[in-house]
């Protein structure tokens, strides 16, 4: 099991620089990894750039799509990072994540709680700014005591500061991907529960299932195996890594082989 095909890094939601991903990486003795931030790949560059000849690094990205009834993710592999018409549409994406933002705070202060949309942008650093960033100075100006309370108070789904992403339909976070260069697939299918619309997805272009994820247990995995094996999908797993953000679900915990690599790459020409 050389490759953990699903990381993140601090340019998105996570803990980790791209440094801190590729040394610990290298020092598990990974010899493939991919970056998968939300809606940015400016993760991937930093990480290439640290990489060298160490250790593979597969351009990587997570993009939000959303039916009438699921919200689901699509992880874009092999990305052409350089693309022009890729990046404006991540330039838009991230226009969007500021302006919810400010939305946030206004719902915020409707509550009577006040902080500086100025600092919860220098949390977010270069990365896409999020939910976790707002959580993170809520906790700062203890409004709440930690970051599990601010989502729990403020920030979870249905909370009063919880403002939804500008959200894409499947088909086109797919299309985005592929006229990158890159290869489509579903993540953590059992997350989101989206089975019932595997069949369209396939129609749509999508190209691999993410059976093996942290948040499926065996059975699931062997779900989404079979899956996979119906609708002749790749399978593909990582870790999801979010370093401390998100508990301590460690980098490398689940790997796929090498063999899933090279016949992800061979995908890139057929897309």
């Amino acid at each position: 099991m050389d490759a953990d095909l699903h990381i993140h890094t601090l340019f998105s939601d996570s803990t980790l620089s791209p440094y801190e991903v590729v040394t610990c990486a290298k020092g598990m003795g990974l010899k493939a990894i991919s970056i998968c931030d939300h809606d940015t790949i400016d993760g991937v560059r930093e990480a290439m750039g640290y990489a060298s000849n160490l250790i593979e690094i597969i351009p990587g990205i997570e993009l939000n799509a959303v039916t009438q009834r699921h919200e689901i993710h699509i992880l874009g592999y092999f990305i052409d990072i350089d693309n022009l018409q890729f990046n404006e549409r991540l330039d838009a994406f991230r226009t969007a994540r500021i302006s919810r933002i400010y939305d946030m705070i206004e719902r915020l202060a409707k509550k009577k709680k006040k902080i500086d949309s100025q600092r919860v942008f220098q949390v977010a650093g270069k990365g896409s700014v999020g939910r976790i960033h707002f959580a993170t100075v809520l906790c700062e100006e203890n409004i709440v005591d930690s970051v599990g309370e601010a989502f729990n108070l403020y920030l979870g789904h249905d909370k009063p500061c919880c403002v939804k992403k500008v959200s894409i339909q499947p088909e086109e976070a797919i299309r985005i991907i592929r006229e990158a260069g890159g290869v489509p697939v579903l993540a953590h299918p059992g997350v989101s529960g989206c089975d019932e619309i595997i069949p369209e997805l396939v129609r749509l272009g999508i190209k691999g299932i993410e059976a093996y994820h942290p948040a499926h247990p065996l059975p699931i995995w062997n779900h989404y195996e079979k899956l996979a094996k119906k609708h002749r999908l790749l399978v593909t797993g990582g870790s999801d890594c979010h370093g401390t953000a998100r508990g301590q679900i460690m980098m490398g915990t689940v790997r796929v082989t090498m063999n899933v690599v090279e016949k992800m790459r061979k995908l890139t020409t057929l897309t």
